[in-house]
């Protein structure tokens, strides 16, 4: 039911509402992976980010710190590569 909800609200609201103007430089297909991406990684990670980060290191949880502490190292990898050796 949940990813029904995800799939229909976009379409809900353009019932109802206009959406601004969107450019993506990465294309449709990006986007779709990236989004799956993001969900095997939550469901691998037993976690979203934002749980781990802000519930789990409140609760000094060491596996959220040492996911955070991950996600944190991945984030810079990517940023580093994507605009300094891919010139993005």
């Amino acid at each position: 039911m949940f990813l029904l909800g995800i799939l229909l609200a976009p379409l809900l609201w353009m019932l109802f509402a206009t959406l601004p103007a969107m450019e993506f430089q990465s294309g449709w297909i990006g986007l779709l992976v990236a989004g799956m991406l993001v969900g095997v990684g939550t469901r691998y990670g037993s976690g979203c980010t934002s749980g781990h980060g802000v519930c789990g290191i409140s609760r000094l949880s060491p596996r959220s710190i040492v996911a955070t502490v991950a996600f944190m190292v991945a984030g810079f990898a990517t940023v580093y590569v994507l605009r300094h050796l891919l010139g993005g």
